[in-house]
């Protein structure tokens, strides 16, 4: 209650579940620990009643599942309804959500990174029949209601973690006490299977998604104004961090930030790198090479990822295609996506909600305008194109973009240009 489990009447010879504290004759903790308090109760053939338990779903319609599908979900039965899906594609999670909340026949919480997604799947578990079964919830608004949603859900789908803040997605997962519990990742990455075990289960399952599309890296000299702002703004960090290197041999860049936030002598040089970032991530050669792609691929779908919304806006003025922002309303954010679906819509653009609003393999190109905010935002983008269509990576030449986007690719594009733009 309030976002704290209680639990009376537990066996004084038993010892409780870690996470759980003796306080005025009750044990409290966080809600994710009532599965283990059940288990507890049941391991040691005690009876109990459980008042957040959920009355079952009058008629919770079986959807058809493909056989990984189905193979996954008994996984999932025998890991105690709870685990981790891996590399997946959108259809099939919506499916294994679906088959989720037919075999439990209890109400769903959903939740997913941001508001384009939440349409996805909305509009995906309504296809399947589910739709009044399943709440869907983007991680930042689940985090600051958790202890009013808590107690009307028993089985909760986590969706792309590894793009969710973490401290939402904590939030999300120590305060909800549903038993069952499924998360889907875009990709099988060790270390994030390890660090969401605890709060969504094992492995059940990973799908290979087969190959990429073909990368083009296309490296856009800056123009001759912005180059001299840019060299000047990374002069100024460079010499600050070469300061702090020479004095800290064994300190990181994130040491750094974290020292030139409280720092007023070294706070300039923290400034002045996002200054190079701003001045790299967007500029006039890179607006002329976006309307080029547009026009070589007129007729196609196409997705522009946009490092910020003033671009965005931008290209929606100049090259009159619409633009996909969290500042648009929600209705009218869920018109866009679906008239892409159905091809009214040939081109959106935007910064963040592209990046799981679109379904997989739907659009034929993909242009990545610089920015960005790592390696998973950059898979999640690339899924979003055909196997057998391409994906532009457009970086600033002579820039951090150029390494960045190597090291978050994990590999060499298919083929890389020095694009000119001539004098403007």
């Amino acid at each position: 209650m309030g976002g704290e489990l209680r639990v009376r009447g537990w066996p004084p010879a038993m010892p409780p579940p870690f996470g759980l504290t003796a306080r005025g004759g009750e044990l409290r903790g966080q809600p994710r620990l009532r599965a283990a308090v059940r288990a507890g109760f049941a391991q040691a053939g005690v009876p109990f009643l459980d008042a957040l338990a959920q009355p079952p779903l009058p008629a919770a319609p079986a959807a058809p599942l493909l056989r990984t599908e189905a193979s996954l979900l008994a996984n999932w039965r025998l890991s105690g309804h709870r685990g981790i899906a891996a590399g997946f594609p959108d259809e099939s999670r919506a499916h294994l959500a679906a088959g989720a909340i037919a075999e439990r026949a209890q109400q769903a919480l959903v939740i997913v990174p941001d508001s384009a997604a939440a349409h996805r799947w909305r509009r995906d578990l309504h296809g399947a029949g589910h739709g009044e079964h399943a709440r869907v919830e983007t991680v930042a608004d689940a985090a600051q209601r958790m202890p009013a949603l808590a107690r009307r859900h028993d089985l909760l789908v986590v969706d792309c973690p590894e793009l969710m803040p973490g401290s939402p997605l904590a939030a999300v997962l120590d305060g909800s006490p549903a038993c069952a519990r499924l998360g889907c990742v875009g990709r099988p990455d060790a270390r994030g299977l390890l660090r969401w075990a605890p709060g969504l289960g094992p492995l059940l399952g990973a799908l290979d998604a087969g190959a990429p599309p073909r990368t083009l890296e296309l490296r856009v000299p800056l123009p001759h104004r912005i180059a001299e702002a840019h060299a000047a703004a990374w002069h100024t960090f460079l010499a600050a961090f070469d300061r702090f290197a020479a004095l800290q041999p064994g300190a990181g860049f994130g040491t750094f930030v974290q020292q030139a936030r409280d720092d007023e002598a070294q706070r300039p040089a923290l400034l002045a790198w996002h200054e190079a970032l701003h001045l790299a991530a967007w500029h006039q050669h890179k607006a002329t090479l976006v309307a080029d792609l547009l026009e070589r691929h007129r007729g196609e779908r196409v997705l522009v990822f946009t490092p910020d919304r003033a671009s965005a806006y931008e290209l929606a003025r100049t090259q009159l295609i619409a633009p996909l922002t969290a500042e648009l309303p929600r209705a009218e954010r869920g018109t866009l996506l679906d008239a892409f679906v159905t091809g009214e819509l040939r081109v959106l653009a935007g910064p963040r909600l592209l990046d799981l609003g679109v379904p997989e393999g739907l659009a034929d190109a993909g242009i990545l305008v610089g920015g960005g905010y790592g390696r998973d935002q950059r898979a999640a983008r690339c899924r979003r194109v055909s196997p057998a269509g391409i994906v532009y990576e457009l970086v600033s030449h002579d820039t951090v973009e150029v390494g960045r986007a190597h090291r978050w690719r994990g590999s060499a594009a298919d083929a890389v240009l020095v694009v000119h733009c001539g004098g403007r």
